[in-house]
């Protein structure tokens, strides 16, 4: 049975990690060559002038935490997680898989997508039982073990993981849930998802980001989430990440599409004391078309990086991106936004909208949205708003006999909203909402009794999501998002 490993980084715990899973050579290899890599390039600093996030990792002490913390193995689910699954984004549900720290610990899926050919398993059995697929696809042209110095480091040490292949023409019409979940301090756990969705397929893939440990001692989630898209499939997929305080979290996904392939990135990010996100959209297939909805909320002290790319590679192809987050407190969040649109990309159309409101004076935020356009016959618009909640539209509402603090809670809802309702599930919008009046009240009071109420008042001439300093309200939105 696997043993946890020591503390520290080095490529002898790389052999041992593999020695211990039984893997192939070819797996083996691929870890040693990730290794090599990661010592290779120089840390990523960030650039002069920025918010340090980036920085902020390079000081992180990875020395100090455990590579590899297998699950106890006992069979029960800690009571956390056992909640949790009664608390799901989902209500029915096709497919189930629990990973605790470094190992799956349950795989569930509905008896006739095992008939129709659905591939639902950990990562570490998919590399014995399916190695022409993993060979394949894993950490080669999705998310390349070399995109980052930190990717490097996951290719070397990944564990557990997620493997899903959806068969030609297969739709799969109930989500399929994941949770990943952190209960160790001073560990590090580098869980992988690889989606394989082959021809005029279609999934809805939920995945869940939790911790439960107490201490100040902190953990790291250096995650990687591929998908694969080919002709004519769509794949939506939903994560909101609620890690604690004491974690710290480097995400990379991407999504590759081929003719006509579409994906959705729906993502929620809550948690975590320092977060660096890349989230990209691979366009390579004619036709192809990528949407990511993003909303975040900060407080305390929390340092989000956020970083989204659209890379138009072929003709015809759409994408649009929409991010919405609030920061309070102390907190830091910087959102790096790009189009890019090749040179053989005619006919695109792609658009980019970044929307951050403050709510204290010590917080800050810097949203810059970019395009590199190498096309002549391009559609494509970006744009960013940063401010504060408007003294006069508080007032508006306070005079009308509601509390200074409800009244930023309602146009903090408010401002929330549109993008809300973007979002397919109704479970995570409601869990979204819970949240932002937690944040927002310092209470767990229901939905129904706040955000409701709150949305009757909304109905008050002149407040609405444009209740922030940007120079009043627009006679229209900036980016019109929704006519390509």
């Amino acid at each position: 049975m696997p043993t946890s490993l020591p503390s520290g980084l080095s490529r002898s715990a790389v052999e041992e990690l593999s020695r211990q899973k039984g893997e192939p050579e070819w797996m083996l290899q691929k870890r040693l060559q990730a290794w090599d890599i990661y010592e290779s390039m120089p840390t990523p600093l960030g650039r002069r002038g920025d918010l340090g996030t980036l920085r902020m990792f390079s000081n992180f002490k990875f020395q100090q935490l455990s590579p590899y913390v297998p699950s106890n193995g006992n069979g029960a689910l800690p009571a956390p997680i056992e909640q949790s699954l009664k608390e799901a984004l989902v209500d029915q549900r096709a497919g189930l898989v629990v990973q605790v720290n470094a190992s799956v610990v349950q795989i569930e899926l509905d008896e006739e997508l095992k008939r129709q050919g659905v591939i639902l398993t950990g990562l570490d059995s998919a590399v014995r039982d399916y190695p022409e697929l993993v060979q394949q696809y894993f950490m080669t042209t999705c998310v390349p073990v070399n995109s980052t110095k930190y990717t490097a480091l996951h290719a070397a040490f990944w564990s557990g993981g997620i493997f899903l292949y959806i068969p030609k023409g297969v739709e799969i019409e109930d989500p399929i849930l994941t949770q990943i979940w952190i209960d160790a301090p001073a560990t590090a756990t580098f869980a992988h998802t690889l989606i394989i969705a082959d021809e005029q397929s279609s999934v809805r893939y939920v995945e869940e980001h939790n911790s439960a440990f107490d201490g100040d001692q902190p953990s790291l989630l250096d995650n990687v989430v591929e998908v694969y898209v080919k002709n004519a499939a769509r794949v939506e997929f939903s994560n909101m990440q609620d890690l604690g305080l004491n974690v710290w979290n480097i995400t990379n996904k991407n999504a590759v599409h081929e003719k006509d392939g579409s994906t959705t990135w729906v993502l929620a990010d809550l948690g975590s004391r320092v977060m660096l996100s890349n989230i990209g959209l691979g366009l390579a297939g004619n036709g192809s078309a990528g949407e990511l909805v993003g909303v975040f909320f900060t407080d305390h002290d929390q340092r989000y990086s956020l970083n989204t790319l659209s890379d138009h590679a072929s003709t015809a192809t759409n994408a649009e991106t929409l991010v919405k987050g609030v920061l309070s407190d102390e907190s830091r969040v910087e959102f790096i936004g790009m189009i890019r649109v090749r040179p053989k990309a005619q006919q695109t159309a792609s658009f980019l909208s970044d929307h951050t409101l403050l709510l204290s004076d010590k917080c800050r935020a810097e949203s810059i949205p970019s395009l590199e356009i190498g096309a002549n016959e391009v559609s494509a618009s970006h744009g960013a708003t940063t401010g504060k909640i408007d003294e006069e539209q508080l007032f508006y509402l306070m005079v009308r006999g509601i509390a200074r603090e409800e009244a930023e809670r309602i146009i903090v809802q408010g401002f929330f909203e549109p993008v809300l309702q973007r979002i397919p599930l109704e479970n995570l919008r409601a869990r979204l909402r819970r949240s932002i009046v937690r944040r927002m009240s310092g209470s767990y009071e229901t939905e129904a009794d706040t955000w409701v109420d709150a949305q009757e008042r909304w109905e008050v001439e002149g407040v609405d999501e444009y209740a922030v300093s940007f120079e009043g309200k627009p006679a229209e939105e900036e980016i019109l998002l929704t006519e390509y």
